[in-house]
């Protein structure tokens, strides 16, 4: 099992008593549109980050799914916070790239950034338009940047060094949510019976929604669509 599955359903444990009937929430993102081919990044101002060629990771489909999709719960389950036990969500910068690029929190739990390269890079995060932290971390012994996640939303992270270096953590409000794999599909387990509202975000292609019901006994299944017509962050 993928570890941001079993981080998050550790965290539904930890927080809500276990429904008589939990069952499982699983589906894929799919992508209908042709792929858009990535292009490769110019990094070649800084030395250090030259070293090595990379491509653009804005969008990734694999057998006709799409990688890196936040699906959450956004209706249907109570409001609930991170326990003081939560492991910590860590984004790291290795080769002039932030690392993992998609990540999921819960309100409340503690977000992290740290800096593996040799080199000064400069961490400012947004959710929405509002900055949430703008720290510089001159090299790798640079001390961790610790933040509490204090609302829900996308927190947008980017280096104002390096201006190709994007990272995004969904903030949700319950522990019900996921991100799409390698493969495109999810899971997201221990979810009580009842009907929820599901919401998918790429940040290429914004969200989507879907009403889904889950009944006792039954594990429920959702399918997201995307063509590649779709406007999200950008």
């Amino acid at each position: 099992m993928p570890t941001r599955v079993l981080i998050a359903t550790a965290l539904a444990a930890a927080i809500l008593p276990a429904p008589s009937r939990a069952e499982s929430l699983s589906g894929a993102v799919e992508f209908t549109g042709a792929p858009p081919v990535m292009q490769k990044l110019n990094r070649e101002a800084d030395a250090f980050c030259a070293k090595k060629s990379m491509n653009d990771e804005a969008v990734i489909v694999k057998d006709k799914k799409l990688v890196n999709v936040w699906v959450h719960v956004v209706k249907g389950a109570p409001d609930s916070k991170a326990p003081d036990t939560a492991p910590e969500v860590v984004v790291d910068q290795i080769d002039c790239a932030y690392k993992p690029r998609m990540q999921m929190a819960l309100v409340g739990q503690k977000v992290v950034a740290k800096n593996g390269d040799p080199i000064l890079h400069n961490v400012h995060t947004y959710l929405g338009a509002t900055t949430v932290f703008n720290k510089g971390m001159p090299n790798s012994s640079a001390k961790p940047i610790s933040h509490v996640a204090a609302k829900p939303g996308v927190i947008r992270w980017q280096c104002d060094v390096h201006d190709w270096m994007r990272a995004f953590v969904g903030v949700n409000k319950n522990p019900h949510q996921a991100i799409t794999g390698a493969d495109g599909t999810f899971q997201i387990a221990d979810i009580p019976p009842g009907k929820y509202t599901v919401e998918a975000w790429h940040e290429r292609y914004g969200a989507k929604t879907a009403e889904v019901t889950v009944e006792a006994g039954k594990p429920a299944t959702v399918t997201f669509k995307y063509d590649g017509t779709e406007k999200g962050e950008g």
